[in-house]
């Protein structure tokens, strides 16, 4: 080590303090063309030193720290070229990362001072091994409008980084209006999809016969890439019940005697719901909501009454008397809301989520993405509910959240709702 670098470590090693932290999530690849990375330091490093406390993690053979000294590599943006060589990466309080001696890094860091970068607050700063697809958007130019692109692996399993990927996956995503937007896994199993109209798209989820394809919050925003994995599981039977309501119902199997209840394997955006491994039995199916007004059971192939249920028999894991288990929803208390905002677009500012409200409590609310025409959302059937926009601050400290005058609804089939953006908001 020479004699100028060994004096920027010592000093940089005054205050680094390693604490436990928050977990969170960042779906947004590093792009240079997004304001979310434009004033971040994007380079690889090669880590070569931990500091403070380190870590044995069961799956990880070295040891970890959430700060550690490292070799910078290639720069892309952001480090100045009169920086040191070694740099401290903080990946400390809150949200956490923790890093490997030995292994080369992605970085994407906010400089703190000379010398120091902040990799915490889910920065996507990663084991350049595993980091794929952000070295695919690092210029932005896949992720430019018109539209925008949604990216990710196909994977058997939940961890992009040790789980194998599938390559040749044909997937079927279908926008708000039906229309159907396909493509295929390429040789490393990342597929890709490019200058998508802003708003949520569905996965066709059904694959074979014992495979389905599992995903969420398929959302796309103007001119960024989103990074969304589709995960192929295994299952022995399914059925279908209404699309978009995986956030506002469950689905389950009740044997007769009311001793035993097995919840879903999963309930897809499609609206299909898997099973897997159910014991030997005679069971009900189920559809269960917590949304106001909408809690009574739902029992298949469409009552409220068990005594009118279908009862399903499984015997290997399957059912012997019943085909197909699609849910008859015409009598459901659950109808679908669409709330359109005006203007479709918005400043940047907040983040937003419509909101529906039910005796001054929020009964049920998802995001909006801005140019997204309209957003689905479940309601109770004949119920009174107040629809708001609340515009999270992106930045509190310069301004404060936003909310939209309310618009008073009663819940009923095919409503469109229509909800304008405060002018001080725009």
């Amino acid at each position: 080590m020479s004699k100028g670098v060994a004096p920027v470590i010592l000093w940089l090693l005054v205050s680094v303090n390693v604490a436990l932290g928050c977990e969170c999530s960042n779906s947004t690849p590093i792009q240079q063309t997004s304001a979310q990375y434009r004033d971040r330091a994007v380079f690889t490093a090669h880590v070569i030193q931990l500091v403070g406390r380190t870590y044995d993690f069961k799956n990880e053979p070295r040891r970890m720290s959430s700060s550690a000294f490292a070799v910078v590599k290639q720069r892309y943006w952001g480090l100045p070229w009169y920086w040191p060589k070694i740099v401290l990466l903080d990946g400390a309080y809150p949200c956490e990362i923790a890093m490997a001696e030995g292994e080369d890094y992605l970085v994407s860091g906010q400089r703190v001072r000379y010398g120091v970068l902040a990799v915490n607050l889910c920065s996507r700063t990663q084991p350049l091994k595993g980091a794929e697809i952000d070295l695919r958007t690092l210029d932005g130019s896949r992720c430019a409008g018109p539209g925008g692109t949604l990216i990710g692996g196909v994977l058997v399993g939940r961890d992009p980084y040790r789980n194998p990927r599938i390559p040749d996956m044909l997937l079927t995503l279908r926008d708000q209006d039906g229309n159907e937007h396909s493509t295929r896994s390429d040789a490393t199993g990342t597929y890709e999809l490019q200058h998508l109209p802003a708003g949520d798209y569905t996965l066709d989820s059904r694959f074979s016969q014992s495979e389905y394809l599992s995903s969420q919050d398929l959302s796309v925003a103007e001119g960024t890439c989103l990074e969304r994995h589709v995960l192929v599981r295994t299952y022995d039977f399914s059925g279908r019940a209404a699309p978009g309501l995986e956030g506002d119902a469950e689905i389950k199997l009740m044997q007769s005697d009311d001793s035993t209840e097995i919840r879903s394997d999963s309930l897809e955006p499609d609206g299909r719901f898997y099973f897997s491994s159910v014991p030997d039995g005679e069971y009900l199916l189920m559809a269960k909501s917590w949304i106001a007004g909408a809690t009574n059971n739902f029992y298949y192939p469409g009552t409220f009454d068990p005594k009118k249920a279908a009862h399903i028999k499984v015997v290997n894991h399957k059912p012997t008397n019943i085909a197909e288990l699609d849910f008859d929803l015409h009598t459901w208390q659950l109808v679908p809301l669409l709330v359109a905002p005006d203007p479709p677009n918005s400043s940047g500012r907040y983040s937003w989520r419509v909101q529906l409200i039910n005796s001054d409590y929020v009964n049920n609310e998802k995001p909006w993405t801005p140019g997204e025409k309209a957003i689905r959302l479940y309601a109770a059937r004949d119920a009174s509910y107040k629809v708001v926009l609340y515009g999270y601050s992106n930045r509190p400290t310069d301004y404060g959240n936003c909310v939209s005058d309310p618009a008073s609804i009663t819940a009923e089939p095919g409503l469109i709702v229509h909800v304008k953006i405060p002018a001080s908001c725009q």
